[in-house]
């Protein structure tokens, strides 16, 4: 019986197909409040009143202001630093409110009609300030530093890091170099369900229940019990049935304290769900980033070194993602799979009027690839080669695995740790088939369409997290349970984690259970993120049931009175006597359960590449993809369709990010796509078929692997989309297509097509 490796229907579907599933909105308490948060209207702005008379009428229990709860501030999860302290985000604006959406005040009421209606009688009294919104201008050594109490003014945590050669030297020793801005702009996860929380407190008992956490669960218990003053064990998490994710969900917002905390303070049920509109301004914003990159290659095509200096526009605070992770990320990534003589790199965050960012989907790893893969196919134009063969030259090789770069400035090591990255490309280029795509695109270019093939190759850093901890028991009626301290936000895991289980110990699929929703039952974990889930988690619970069985094995031996060594643990979770079926005893039985902390300090590097096919209308600009195929080095596939769900979903984001997709401001600050009249999300029409390639190659450094041989799912497929859209319609466009800005807007490409020839034009 083996289902590691197969492609069973997920367990988690039922619910959601037959419209059972219980998302927080679903949830309700008896005497619940609802809360409505009062979000500024200004990007920027003193704040000189907050005047709440006209709200407090008959229905309405409280309005609560900066003024009635603790001055505090919600810190860096993930990477802190000192210069992030003084930029870090309160819970209700205090003396300024920095961005559309910030949150002022708290309205409760006992139902959200009232809470609504009562909000809107809050009257904010803003002296308003010129807001921050160009990302460049902002970094300027002489602009108005956004927060009074800043370290470095606007731009925060800055890294320097080199590797190899001198890349100034080298770029002047090149026969050919290119040089360019790039640009991804801002856009976000934008999941289908909303935020939304409802806590409930105890007062006899001293404890407080939470539904709605997910992704860090842990964490976020951790720092909700320091915030509120109480021990953690009193503090009970419980995540509901999720409506995506995409790392934009479940971090701790504002409204993870000021919900709880009400409730608290008010002794009912609190319950909080956004609207559409407050999701747009308040959820993490991601992706924009400036790029200026200079590389340059030999006249027979290697790669010689490159220069990146690098901006990643962080918004109006420092949240829990920090202000250094994503410029780490940056330069942990822009090397990509490729072989350089050296190179040197410059990445920063700056703050500015907008929604803060934190991560989406393959966060800095979608734009590093963006901006290098964009510069190697306009260096093969520039040399007049083959974009892919060009790629595939440069290569790291197998005889070099694992492949470690010492850079400057950063740690750890970046250590191409498994994989073959040749045989990724060769993958791409004949299960795609390249060659006959790329004639197909050339004849019809002849034939006046304007067709186009793209391809980019890319390097994903995955499975942060130190470690991930589960326990597995018997079921009170039958069957068995593991609690592991993931999250689920859709990804299946609780299918793959149970195929895992059921393997190791030899029983049916539908006797295991995934227990992952209860911090009373999981008391410690990481969550979800980074694609960790199937490595870190499977490994702890590969663990556990490893120990189930060890202690399972000296119980029996004890009651058989025979050595452990003459036992054995058989199909059906039964420990017998070897070669005496007939005195076999269920594991059940025997009272035993088992534990495992799974330690994985490093992150894997996995590498993929990706193609792309498109048309470009001629007379309105836009860009048809026609096909995608995605191939990406995932290991061992526990649930090869649930990979290929993960890669399709993320190719399909990626299209939506690389034409479709902006989060943009006017020059006031009002921010311009607050519902989806205005932000262009991908539907079934503008997503192409999908093809995967899924590979199961080496792993060269055994220490940051895991037990099942698996690796990362969760974000190859949007990596080097962006870059393999922008190609191909750089291909179908000409040799003077620039393209070094996302989105590719209609009018963008208009201005290319319509140009007179030999003008350049981005």
């Amino acid at each position: 019986m083996t289902y590691v490796g197969e492609s069973v229907p997920r367990v988690e579907d039922g619910p959601f197909l037959t419209g059972t599933g219980r998302f927080v909105d679903d949830l309700g308490r008896g005497r619940q409040l609802v809360a409505r948060i009062v979000r500024s209207e200004v990007a920027h702005g003193r704040i000189v009143a907050v005047r709440a008379g006209a709200a407090r009428r008959p229905g309405v229990a409280a309005v609560i202001t900066a003024a009635d709860i603790p001055d505090l501030r919600i810190p860096v999860r993930m990477m802190p630093t000192d210069e992030a302290v003084p930029v870090t985000q309160p819970p209700l604006a205090r003396d300024r409110v920095r961005y559309v959406g910030e949150p002022i005040a708290v309205v409760l009421a006992d139902d959200p009609y009232a809470a609504e209606d009562a909000a809107a009688e809050v009257e904010v009294e803003l002296e308003e300030l010129p807001p921050l919104m160009d990302g460049p201008a902002a970094a300027e050594p002489g602009a108005p530093a956004l927060h009074d109490g800043a370290l470095t003014g606007n731009v925060v945590n800055v890294l320097h890091s080199t590797w190899g050669r001198d890349a100034g030297e080298l770029l002047g020793e090149a026969d050919t170099v290119v040089r360019d801005r790039l640009r991804v702009q801002r856009h976000a996860a934008i999941p289908i369900e909303t935020r939304g929380l409802l806590a409930d407190y105890d007062a006899a008992g001293g404890r407080l229940t939470v539904w709605g956490p997910t992704k860090v669960k842990h964490f976020n218990r951790t720092l909700l019990a320091g915030f509120l003053g109480i021990p953690e064990e009193r503090i009970r998490f419980v995540e509901p049935d999720v409506g995506g994710g995409f790392g934009a969900r479940g971090e701790f917002y504002p409204e993870d304290f000021l919900i709880p905390w009400l409730a608290m303070q008010l002794g009912r049920p609190v319950k909080w769900v956004e609207d559409r509109r407050e999701h747009f301004v308040a959820i993490n914003h991601s992706r924009e980033t400036w790029c200026d990159f200079e590389i340059g290659a030999t006249a027979d095509g290697r790669l010689l070194g490159f220069r990146a200096s690098c901006l990643v526009d962080q918004g109006s605070y420092a949240r829990t993602h920090g202000t250094l992770l994503l410029p780490w990320v940056l330069v942990h990534h822009l090397a990509g799979p490729y072989v350089w003589e050296g190179f040197q790199i410059e990445a920063r965050s700056v703050l500015t009027n907008k929604t803060p960012s934190g991560t989406y989907r393959a966060p800095c790893q979608y734009e590093a690839a963006f901006f290098r893969e964009r510069m190697v196919d306009r260096l093969a134009q520039a040399l007049g080669s083959d974009p892919a063969e060009l790629r595939r030259r440069n290569l790291v090789q197998v005889d070099a695995m694992p492949y470690r770069m010492e850079l400057t400035g950063v740690s750890p090591a970046v250590v191409y740790d498994n994989g073959d990255f040749p045989q990724v490309v060769d993958a791409l280029v004949d299960g795609a088939a390249y060659a006959r795509l790329r004639d197909d695109a050339r004849t019809r270019r002849e034939h006046g369409r304007l067709a186009g093939v793209g391809t980019a190759a890319y390097v994903e850093e995955t499975a942060f997290g130190k470690y991930e901890y589960a326990w597995v028991e018997p079921r009170e009626a039958a069957g068995w349970v593991a609690h592991v301290g993931i999250a689920s936000l859709g990804q299946g895991v609780r299918t793959a984690l149970a195929q895992v289980v059921a393997d190791a110990l030899g029983v049916r699929l539908d006797e295991v259970e995934i227990s992952h929703r209860d911090t009373d039952l999981v008391p410690q974990g990481f969550g979800a993120y980074a694609s960790r889930t199937t490595i870190v988690g499977g490994g702890a619970v590969v663990g556990a049931v490893e120990d189930l069985k060890r202690k399972a094995l000296t119980a029996a031996a004890e009651r058989l009175e025979i050595a452990e060594d003459d036992l054995e643990v058989a199909p059906g979770a039964v420990v017998q006597p070897r070669g005496n079926p007939g005195r076999g005893i269920p594991i059940r039985e025997l009272g035993c359960t088992g534990e495992h902390r799974f330690e994985k300090p490093l992150p894997t590097f996995d590498m993929g590449a990706c193609l792309a096919e498109v048309e470009v209308d001629a007379e309105t600009g836009a860009v048809a993809v026609l096909r995608m195929v995605v191939c990406q080095d995932i290991g061992q596939a526990v649930n090869p369709q649930l990979v290929d769900g993960q890669l399709v979903g993320g190719a399909a984001q990626g299209v939506g990010g690389t034409l479709f997709e902006e989060l943009a401001y006017d020059p006031q600050g009002q921010p311009l796509a607050t519902s989806f009249m205005d932000y262009l999300m991908p539907t079934a029409t503008e997503v192409p078929r999908v093809q995967t390639i899924q590979l199961n190659l080496p792993h060269w450094d055994h220490s940051t692997g895991n037990p099942l041989g698996a690796k990362a799912a969760g974000e190859g497929g949007i990596v080097g989309s962006g870059a393999a859209i922008a190609n191909a319609v750089a291909d179908a466009l000409g040799d003077d297509a620039v393209l070094s800005r996302l989105p590719l807007r209609p009018d963008a490409i208009l201005e290319v097509i319509d140009r007179p020839q030999g003008v350049s034009s981005s």
